[in-house]
């Protein structure tokens, strides 16, 4: 049986999710709050991991350590280049744009012991892939890359190569490189709030953040009750 874990970095993010756990319990664990329940007679562990990285794993950690999850999903907004604002985003595959271990043989983005790049499953993708199909969601399937950093322009990312389509957040490799360790299955699931480069983009940000945080929790609300 799928438990599920759902991990967003901020409120807005999960508060639509929240509100439709049944049978809600919370835990407290580590200065995290896990709240547990069922979502359509789907077991479910909600945490808001705050923003970053460090805090994304730590709360995968936990997720997977205390509560048995066997699929991460991790929703929330993006930034993205070459894709519009409210794009469904799922990852084809998540990296760093912040670690360089380069000077040791290691490609850009490669953590020393670990994939040159975290790939989701094949199964788990082609589950939501399907989801969304049957909710007739359109989604772009494309590369995530995570650092703790805001993207305002792709000179920020100029060393880790991301081409011409992308999303750039700041939680998604951290939860990735956690469920990798762990071989957990793990979906990245984003809303594009953001497009980089634009003469307007952290004004859009500020202004769609908290209804695009919504829309993502929507579309993850959506593929569970549809699983």
């Amino acid at each position: 049986m799928i438990k599920i874990g759902i991990i967003a970095a901020m409120q807005h993010e999960m508060e639509l999710l929240k509100e439709n756990i049944d049978h809600i319990q919370d835990v407290k664990i580590a200065g995290f709050v896990f709240f547990i329940g069922k979502i359509n007679d789907h077991d479910i562990v909600l945490c808001q991991s705050g923003v970053g990285k460090v805090n994304s794993a730590i709360a995968t950690s936990l997720m997977i350590a205390e509560f048995e999850c066997n699929l991460i999903i991790n929703t929330g907004i993006c930034g993205g280049l070459g894709l519009k604002k409210r794009d469904v985003v799922i990852a084809k595959e998540v990296r760093y744009h912040d670690f360089d271990a380069s000077a040791f043989g290691y490609e850009y983005g490669q953590v020393p012991g670990m994939p040159k790049t975290f790939v989701p499953s094949i199964e788990s993708t082609v589950m939501i892939k399907s989801v969304l199909s049957r909710l007739g969601v359109n989604y772009k399937y494309v590369p995530v890359f995570t650092g703790d950093q805001f993207v305002l322009s792709i000179d920020q990312l100029k060393k880790a190569n991301p081409g011409e389509v992308f999303a750039c957040e700041m939680e998604g490799a951290g939860v990735a490189q956690a469920c990798i360790r762990a071989g957990v299955e793990f979906i990245i699931l984003r809303y594009v709030s953001d497009c980089i480069g634009d003469d307007n983009q952290q004004d859009d940000y500020n202004t769609f953040e908290e209804e695009m945080s919504n829309n993502s929790a929507n579309i993850c609300l959506q593929i569970i009750n549809n699983l």
